[in-house]
């Protein structure tokens, strides 16, 4: 591959790094601000909710970045075995990560069928 190309993808993968890392500490930071005044208008426990949810969304985006990263360095730049356990590490944190979050915003596993709307039984005029 030229030079000049693994130059460029070197420097995509160091700013994507640097915008996963950048949108990780704004994220925190946007949540921490909405979780004040959650708390203060909500009280306690529904911020405290908006604030979990809000959380583990900003680290899945996070990681999603930071794992793009990591494909570039260990495809292009740096394909050794030891970056390729790293990329292994990183994909399993984000998919336990996923599949945990999704556990808690909607109740079930990802996998599982969403439940039947329940029906009302009409009844008879018997």
């Amino acid at each position: 591959m030229p030079d000049e190309v693994v130059q460029g993808l070197a420097t995509l993968m160091r700013v994507l790094e640097s915008a996963g890392a950048f949108l990780l500490f704004l994220g925190f930071l946007v949540a921490t601000v909405d979780w004040v005044r959650k708390y203060q208008g909500d009280g306690a426990l529904p911020a405290f909710e908006s604030y979990r949810k809000a959380i583990a969304r900003v680290v899945l985006i996070g990681l999603e970045i930071l794992v793009a990263a990591t494909i570039i360095k260990t495809i292009i730049i740096d394909p050794t075995l030891e970056q390729v356990g790293y990329l292994a590490i990183m994909v399993a944190i984000r998919t336990f990560l996923g599949w945990t979050t999704s556990l808690e915003m909607s109740g079930r596993w990802p996998w599982q069928k969403q439940p039947a709307p329940a029906r009302s039984q009409t009844t008879s005029g018997d």
